[in-house]
């Protein structure tokens, strides 16, 4: 312990005998460390925030609905009717972390007015929940993830009050307060509908959600299609985004053992954009860290084969007064690692600050793919990231230190004594 103990403190004075190469070494690392930091962190905020934007107004939590509906509703929606609703609502809610369920009937039909006719797609929603559903804002966003750009929500009063989205009601030609005729398929088969009257205009991040879909009251839905007390799924929102799993596993074993013939699906595995997003970015910064720990290697390995080569002497006399080959190795490779250690810690510290900074002010972007609402980009630091961060940096240093303190042990003592 003792020479160990010696040996930190023989290494840590040589880290500071030649300052010029030492600030060097640390200002590399320092800008290497930094950058991960603020692009690590400036792709967590774009996820976190279409994350919980998906969410909270498209998906929910978790969704469940009858097996089956997810994959093939799409074509025969009325086929995959939840007839024990109320049942099912209160089996949800009663798990912990539920907070609430969002109930939603959807079905095809055609809006028309007097210039334009189109197919749409109708969600028939629990006005109140909805509304607190939408009212949750992203991460990197003031705006609720459901956005009322004209007129008002919906009014579980009005029965015949709907909400377009954006893309819908440019294609109608309409604006809050106009009526359009909507007319759908019974279950039975008879055709009915109604005339609606535009409450408002909404739009969330899913522009081809908002370029399709017309909302209006659950009571409303099961009353054009004459389906009472029935919907296709709930909605489910938790607490917090990470408990997900945890209630997934629960409502399906609940599900399971009384054979209720549902299934829940987590706001992942509904969100292909999503997952595909993610996968990208976390590639593009793979390659990021790949090209950055490639540039710490070749750069610190430089500094210190300088060193090496101007100290040869001073490493012939430590052998010559009985120094062993291993301390000579362990010297050049603690310095490295004091080096490392502080480059990590000044590039990880500055870049949580930066990250801090650039959240203050926000950098405006252009809307993502899919979408028609910009947004400000902030930075967000987890744990994982400034781990990754550390190890990347201090593996780096270790690397480019093996071989140079590798090539030192093999000196010989007479070689390295009359070395000029």
């Amino acid at each position: 312990m003792k020479a160990l103990k010696r040996l930190l403190q023989i290494s840590w004075r040589n880290v500071f005998r030649n300052k010029r190469r030492s600030i060097l070494t640390l200002m590399i690392l320092v800008l290497g460390s930094s950058g991960l930091i603020v692009i690590g962190g400036f792709f967590e905020n774009i996820m976190e925030g279409y994350r919980e934007q998906f969410i909270h107004s498209q998906s929910g939590h978790l969704q469940v609905n009858r097996t089956g509906y997810f994959k093939k509703g799409a074509s025969a929606p009325l086929d995959y009717m939840m007839p024990n609703a109320e049942q099912v609502r209160r089996e949800i809610e009663g798990e912990p972390h539920v907070t609430f369920t969002v109930p939603r009937l959807k079905f095809g039909g055609l809006a028309s007015t007097d210039n334009a006719s189109i197919a749409v797609l109708a969600v028939g929603t629990d006005a109140v929940a909805e509304h607190k559903m939408g009212l949750a804002k992203a991460a990197n966003d003031d705006n609720p993830s459901t956005n009322i750009i004209a007129g008002n929500d919906l009014d579980p009063k009005d029965t015949h009050g709907v909400l377009l989205g954006k893309g819908l009601s440019e294609a109608l030609g309409v604006k809050p307060g106009d009526h359009v005729t909507f007319l759908t398929t019974r279950q039975a088969g008879a055709m009915d509908g109604a005339e609606m009257r535009v409450r408002g205009i909404f739009e969330t991040i899913a522009k081809d959600f908002d370029d399709h879909a017309m909302k209006m009251n659950l009571a409303t839905a099961q009353q054009l299609l004459d389906t009472p007390n029935q919907v296709h799924s709930f909605l489910v929102l938790l607490d917090q985004t990470t408990n997900t799993d945890l209630v997934q596993a629960n409502l399906k074993s609940k599900f399971l053992a009384s054979n209720s013939q549902l299934e829940t699906l987590s706001w992942e595995e509904q969100g292909l954009f999503y997952r595909q997003s993610k996968e990208m970015l976390m590639k593009i910064y793979s390659t990021i860290q790949l090209i950055i720990c490639v540039i710490f290697v070749f750069s610190i390995a430089n500094t210190i084969n300088m060193a090496l080569f101007e100290r040869i002497r001073e490493f012939g006399t430590m052998m010559a007064i009985g120094n062993g080959r291993g301390t000579i190795f362990m010297t050049i490779f603690s310095e490295a690692g004091i080096l490392g250690l502080l480059g990590s810690a000044l590039g990880i510290t500055i870049g949580i600050g930066l990250a801090h900074l650039i959240s203050a002010i926000g950098i405006e972007m252009p809307p993502p793919p899919q979408s028609s609402a910009g947004y400000y980009a902030m930075i967000t630091v987890t744990p994982k990231l400034v781990a990754q961060t550390f190890g990347i940096s201090m593996l780096a240093t270790m690397i480019s230190s093996f071989f140079p303190a590798l090539r030192a042990t093999r000196f010989r003592i007479v070689q390295a004594l009359g070395y000029v």
